[in-house]
């Protein structure tokens, strides 16, 4: 176990123990403080939990409207021992927010004896995961390694299914602006016009009402139709059209990634599979801005079986001798890395950085290094110059000191 696990326990079990006195006592305790409203041997309802971190420049709260756990009999058909469901969490902190629905825990017993799973010893599922950033350069770190391990799964695994999969990068053009809006632009929080008596014009049918009901009258200039769908559908007819280059467009840039049906083996026994992905990061350098915004359904990250393992399946006693000498190490692993023993479905991923900057993206920092990598392995003779200076622009290594002489120190 490393310094920094044990670091990580000791902090934890200190905080477990000023959260549990907190409750008891019924007032804060070390910036900690815990407070349920009715708790029973199988539920607690109306959890809050606040507290600070870092010398009190990190906050956060905590805030859960049920949570339930259960003990079961381990059955051969379903080795479930500990089942634990979460509602209606609400995590706010200093660098950012999560929500979601629903979470629930499940733990094996012994499942691979069984051959329930190829390892992990829990299944988590969360019901509508939503992720809010507040700034990309202060990411909290569970965030972070979750990103590195996605981009370098999409860089460097393997892709065994891709049904579609397409990028877009879009230069100006993208603020709206009215001279912009269509004639037939109607505001979507706008009300429709009310109806007035059709005309002799408007006799021909649209193809989804009848005549009298295709009602269109003026208002402010623009066409009001009483069928908003219309309105819509010509409003984005030129969404992914580029016009020329205006005086009145910004500098500001749109890359868009859509993927549908994923599965990505990362090559270290985990798959991962996405039934939807969108994405979209968006850069204005003439307001200084930027953001980051993707939408995944149907997220699986599962632990599954190694070659050697599905050529050469072991016995049962063999498994059971194997489980039992590694169980030690299981937990060992577990402790270090919680997500190596745990199988995860999300049904919609929704995560959100409101300022965010091109130097922060994993994808281009991971590809940086990466394209330097097989440079070398490759031995091309490039100069090494061109991919410093990326590598410190997009800051994927650390930069070298700045020693200041007394003649450039500030005057005071």
């Amino acid at each position: 176990m490393s310094d920094s696990s044990l670091v990580f326990a000791s902090r934890l079990c200190l905080f477990a123990c000023l959260a549990f006195w907190s409750y008891v006592l019924n007032r804060p305790l070390g910036g900690q403080r815990l407070r349920i409203k009715r708790l029973s041997t199988s539920a607690a309802h109306g959890i809050r939990y606040e507290g600070t971190l870092y010398s009190k420049s990190y906050s956060f709260t905590f805030n859960a409207s049920s949570i339930t756990w259960r003990l079961h009999l381990p059955q051969r058909d379903d080795p479930r021992w500990f089942t634990a469901t979460v509602n209606d969490i609400l995590y706010t902190s200093s660098t950012g927010d999560i929500s979601t629905s629903k979470l629930e825990i499940i733990l094996w017993f012994f499942p691979v004896l069984f051959r329930f799973t190829s390892g992990p010893w829990a299944n988590v599922t969360i019901d509508g995961l939503r992720i809010r950033v507040h700034k990309s350069t202060a990411t909290p770190y569970w965030i972070q390694r979750l990103r590195e391990n996605l981009v370098g799964t999409f860089l460097t695994g393997e892709f065994l299914r891709a049904d579609v999969f397409r990028t877009a990068v879009r230069f100006a053009g993208l603020s709206e602006h009215e001279e912009d809006k269509p004639a037939a632009y109607t505001d979507p929080k706008a009300k429709l016009a009310p109806e007035e008596p059709p005309s002799a014009d408007d006799d021909e049918p649209c193809g989804c009402c009848s005549p009298p009901n295709r009602t269109r009258s003026k208002s402010n200039g623009y066409a009001v139709y009483t069928h908003q769908e219309e309105a819509d559908a010509l409003a984005h007819a030129d969404e992914n059209k580029t016009g020329p280059l205006r005086a009145v467009d910004d500098d500001e840039l749109r890359f868009s990634v859509l993927a549908r049906g994923v599965h990505i083996n990362n090559k270290e026994g985990r798959m991962y599979t996405f039934s939807r992905i969108d994405s979209q990061m968006r850069r204005n350098w003439a307001k200084d801005r930027g953001s980051f915004a993707m939408v995944a359904e149907e997220c699986r990250w599962v632990h599954v079986h190694f070659p050697f393992e599905r050529v050469a399946p072991r016995a049962w006693w063999t498994q059971l001798v194997s489980s039992l000498w590694h169980f030690p190490i299981d937990l060992m692993r577990t402790f270090n890395d919680p997500a190596s023993s745990t199988n995860l479905y999300v049904t919609c991923l929704d995560v959100t950085f409101d300022s965010f900057r091109l130097r922060d993206a994993e994808l281009v920092r991971q590809g940086l290094a990466l394209i330097r990598e097989k440079a070398i392995t490759s031995n091309i003779d490039w100069s090494d110059v061109f991919f410093d200076a990326l590598l410190d622009a997009f800051a994927t290594r650390p930069a070298p000191p700045v020693r200041l002489h007394k003649s450039d120190k500030p005057h005071e």
